[in-house]
């Protein structure tokens, strides 16, 4: 990205030798200098945000991961069912009573 703006600076001084027309001034020269300074300054800092947020994200992802684990952890297991635990103490106590009844 840097070499591709030095290159389009350059292209524009080295272009204006014969000066047919479209000469840039001393002043505009500085002007469109400090403009690429200044956009090569941002794009600094847009990429130390970048790799600050490429760090976050990072946080973030294993954040979701140990939250998953714990979900897992907590989430009720097969035999905690409360259907199977009601249905299992029907058939016990219904067929406590129908061997109680057996007894002669």
């Amino acid at each position: 990205m840097k070499t591709l703006i030095i290159m389009i600076l350059f292209s524009f001084i080295f272009t204006q030798e014969p000066c047919e027309g479209t000469c840039l001034s001393e002043e505009e020269t500085k002007g469109l200098f400090n403009n690429i300074q200044e956009l090569e300054f941002n794009l600094n800092n847009a990429e130390t945000l970048n790799l600050e947020y490429e760090g976050l994200i990072k946080d973030y992802e294993t954040q979701i991961k140990l939250k998953e684990e714990m979900i897992d952890l907590v989430k009720p297991k097969w035999y905690d069912n409360k259907y199977l635990w009601f249905f299992g103490g029907v058939i016990f106590t219904s067929s406590s009573v129908y061997l109680a009844g057996q007894i002669d």
